[in-house]
C-alpha cells in the first residue's frame, strides 16, 4: 500500500474508532401531557410470540433504571404513574460509497473508487405510556451500529450510551 493511501485508511479507522456507535437519536411526545408529574414506572411485559433476547433486556432494563434513577424517577409495582414498553431489533444493512478520486502520483478526480459496506444496524424505542389512560405520551428512538461479535462490557456500553442519548431530554422541559 503507499504511504499516501496507507495514511487515509488509518485516519478514517482512526475518526471511525472515535466517533460514538449511536447515530441517530429521536424523541416525540403529547405536549398536552404533564411529563414533569411522572415520579414512578414500571415496566410492561413483553407481549408472547416476540422474540426478544433475555441479555439485551436486562441490559437495556438495567440501563433505564440507572438513568431514571438519577432524575428521581422510581421504579415501582404498586400505582406506577407510567408504564414503559421497550422495542429492540437490529437488521443488516448495505451501503455503497463513491469517493471520486483514485490515488495516483497525485491527486485525480474522476474515476474513483467504489465500495460497498455491510452492518448491522440496531434499534431500540422506549414508549413510555400514561398507567390511567393506556395513551403513548412519549418515545424515544436510538439507532446505532451493532457488531453480533462483540464482547458483554461493550454491549453494556453501546446500550448504556444509546439509553442515556434517549433520556438525555427526559422529561421535555
Amino acid at each position: 500500500m503507499k504511504p499516501g493511501r496507507r495514511q487515509a485508511v488509518l485516519l478514517l479507522l482512526l475518526l471511525a474508532a472515535a466517533c460514538s456507535a449511536i447515530y441517530d437519536v429521536s424523541h416525540d411526545y403529547d405536549q398536552e401531557a404533564d411529563l414533569t408529574r411522572l415520579r414512578s414506572y414500571d415496566w410492561l411485559p413483553i407481549p408472547e410470540g416476540v422474540e426478544a433476547e433475555d441479555l439485551v433486556v436486562g441490559r437495556v432494563k438495567r440501563a433505564v433504571n440507572a438513568e431514571m434513577a438519577e432524575k428521581g424517577i422510581r421504579t415501582t409495582t404498586a400505582d406506577p404513574d407510567f408504564l414503559i414498553a421497550m422495542h429492540a431489533g437490529s437488521e443488516e444493512k448495505v451501503t455503497q460509497r463513491d469517493w471520486g478520486y483514485t490515488y495516483s502520483s497525485y491527486w485525480h478526480r474522476g474515476g474513483g473508487r467504489s465500495r460497498t459496506f455491510r452492518y448491522q444496524e440496531g434499534t431500540l424505542v422506549l414508549d413510555f405510556v400514561d398507567a390511567d389512560t393506556k395513551q403513548l405520551i412519549w418515545r424515544g428512538r436510538a439507532k446505532g451500529f451493532v457488531d453480533r461479535n462483540s464482547k458483554p462490557k461493550k454491549d453494556d456500553k453501546l446500550v448504556n450510551e444509546a439509553v442515556r442519548k434517549i433520556l438525555k431530554n427526559f422529561p421535555p422541559r
